[in-house]
């Protein structure tokens, strides 16, 4: 038996491996969920389970493979689960990206997002940009668990930290959460962030010298062969799930022209 992470959006469990009928369906599996692999059943494109419920394990099928994407993962270390632990918890807050920034209560999930920096003043139903609020609280809540998140540079702005981790690398300060690099010296994995630019072009140089710009940062919680899965805050104005496309060789690929950085994960 082996620990297994969901690695898609959702994911039905059956209690046969059978997709004919609804009564069939145990429940619907989000991105992120612990599960437990048994083993293959005696249909070959499904997996044996077991995943807790409401406190109560429950055993079943789930495909292996749905369009071609795997749907289960391995796990990964401790440190980087916790992150990506963090990073589901509040997208699944967020009603897994359908419940909207100005309404209550989930603007005053933002303002915990913005006291957690010591912005005590704002909210979701302010005008201000969350999102580097939102990856500095996800760090920080996981750095109650590994205490070298606490380390991150906590910023409101996310070329704050796109810099720190820059400078980082550069000095190989292993004391450091995260090592930024070129999009093209390092493959995403589970636990790592994507940096980008917003409004006014901006490129890894600029982070580099510690230009402030804006900026919109993601956490990778999904890897498959041609593209991961990413979840950030102030994203359609809420906790969301964004896709990023990956080179041939494996790396974020630049597609729309404004994909930076990877901050890898050292935790």
């Amino acid at each position: 038996m082996t620990r297994k992470y969901v690695n898609i959006e959702a994911l039905n469990f059956r209690f046969t491996p059978d997709t004919s009928s609804l009564a069939n369906r145990i429940d619907i599996l989000h991105l992120g969920q612990p599960v437990t692999e048994i083993g293959p059943t005696s249909k070959p494109e499904w997996i044996e389970i077991a995943v807790e419920i409401d406190g109560a394990t429950k055993h079943g099928v789930v495909k292996a493979e749905i369009n071609g994407l795997h749907t289960l993962r391995e796990a990964v270390s401790n440190a980087r689960e916790a992150l990506v632990a963090e990073a589901i918890n509040e997208w699944l807050r967020f009603e897994q990206g359908q419940a909207k920034e100005h309404i209550d209560p989930y603007f005053r999930f933002v303002g915990e997002m913005w006291k957690a920096i010591g912005k005590n003043n704002l909210d979701g139903q302010d005008e201000t940009p969350w999102s580097a609020a939102a990856i500095s609280f996800m760090v920080r809540n996981a750095g109650k668990s590994f205490q070298k998140y606490n380390n991150f540079k906590f910023a409101s702005r996310h070329s704050n930290y796109m810099h720190d981790s820059i400078k980082k690398q550069k000095t190989m300060d292993t004391n450091a959460p995260f090592w930024g690099f070129r999009l093209f010296q390092k493959r995403p994995e589970i636990g790592d962030i994507v940096g980008k630019w917003r409004e006014e072009q901006s490129d890894f140089d600029d982070a580099e010298a510690g230009r402030d710009f804006a900026s919109h940062c993601d956490i990778v919680v999904s890897i498959h062969s041609d593209f991961v899965f990413a979840i950030g805050g102030n994203v359609r104005q809420s906790v969301s799930i964004t896709r990023y496309a990956k080179t041939p060789n494996g790396y974020i690929d630049d597609e729309n022209g404004n994909n930076i950085i990877l901050m890898a994960n050292i935790v």
